[in-house]
């Protein structure tokens, strides 16, 4: 009841008094405008904590509509903001990585990597797709951070291989759980975003011998240069103890995998428009130079959707395959983007 009172007070309080406006007055362009904030406005206040001000909830949804170049320059505040506005409607999920629909995936080599379908056909073509998602779990966590669980999946679908029965080559299963701190720290050009710390764990839920899985401590560090964002995320893996024998359930599944996924991932993107153009690095800082870099270019397709195109080159494309080198080139639907 108190939060409908605060929400009917906002939408009075936004709309210009009758008493200071002529009835004869001609309708103004704003009013468009001003019915997107009485309607965000209403809303916010309904989701919203009790003890959320009015200033606020004014403060989420008073966003002006912004040139392409304003969009490039909010486009990462402008995606918080809106979080921010949703986090408490039991309604909405929102998105900690890219949602997307792949349906056409090429890889270059294809292996199964499972000794019980050495055999068995495996085609070229796939689909693949990726659901991600986040909650906040408690406010003002370590300072004025908030405490978030998170879960990404990355599915890889032999849908057009029906001589198979079109199975599901492999799933990799990522929860997480970090503190983020949104900031507003300026060094010299360099305009920090959002700097970030947590616990990841990363398996193909797998049994022996097909176990693929790893654990890590990583920190985040996300800052703006002219149109460009960049994220810099390093992590240290958890260590766990060598396996008795090759067949164990017990014991590291891959020791290596850093020596093929590397110690960190370097994003690069740029926000133009509608479009998103955004190159991810990785590196093992080793003589023998094995990474990968993966490319994602987003356009818009419609007023909800978008379209995507990924590129990949390197290893750890799957968790399955994190040791053999792969090219791959995707294309489908994205469903939410970066910014």
């Amino acid at each position: 009841a108190v939060r409908l009172v605060l929400a009917c007070a906002l939408v009075a309080l936004s709309a210009p008094a009758l008493a200071d406006t002529p009835s004869e007055a001609p309708a103004t362009t704003d009013a468009p405008n001003t019915a997107k904030l009485r309607d965000c406005l209403s809303s916010a206040a309904l989701d919203a904590p009790p003890d959320t001000t009015a200033a606020t909830l004014r403060s989420w949804c008073d966003q002006p509509e912004f040139s392409g170049r304003q969009r490039n320059e909010q486009a990462l505040r402008s995606r918080l903001a809106l979080e921010e506005s949703s986090r408490y409607n039991p309604f909405v999920l929102t998105p900690h990585y890219r949602n997307y629909l792949l349906p056409v995936s090429y890889w270059d080599n294809p292996q199964w990597n499972d000794p019980d379908k050495a055999g068995d056909d495996i085609d070229n073509y796939e689909a693949k797709f990726q659901i991600s998602i986040k909650t906040p779990l408690r406010e003002n966590f370590l300072g004025h951070g908030t405490l978030y669980g998170a879960f990404t999946s990355v599915s890889f679908w032999q849908v057009y291989n029906g001589r198979q029965s079109k199975p599901f080559r492999e799933t990799n299963y990522q929860p997480e759980v970090f503190v983020a701190w949104p900031t507003d720290l300026q060094l010299g050009p360099v305009d920090s975003e959002v700097f970030s710390f947590g616990y990841m764990h990363q398996s193909n839920g797998q049994d022996v011998p097909t176990s693929r899985s790893w654990e890590r401590l990583f920190v985040m560090y996300v800052f703006k240069l002219g149109s460009y964002y960049t994220s810099v995320k390093p992590w240290w893996r958890l260590p766990e103890k060598p396996k008795d024998t090759p067949d164990s359930r017990t014991g590291d599944d891959n020791p290596d995998i850093e020596h093929y996924l590397g110690h960190f991932e370097l994003g690069i993107a740029r926000p133009f428009g509608n479009h998103v153009a955004e190159i991810t690095l990785r590196n093992n800082l080793r003589s023998d130079n094995k990474g990968s870099v993966l490319v994602d270019y987003s356009f818009p397709l419609s007023k909800r959707f978008k379209g995507l195109f990924q590129a990949f080159t390197g290893y750890g494309d799957s968790l399955i395959n994190y040791n053999d080198y792969e090219t791959r080139y995707s294309v489908g639907i994205l469903l939410t983007d970066t910014f």
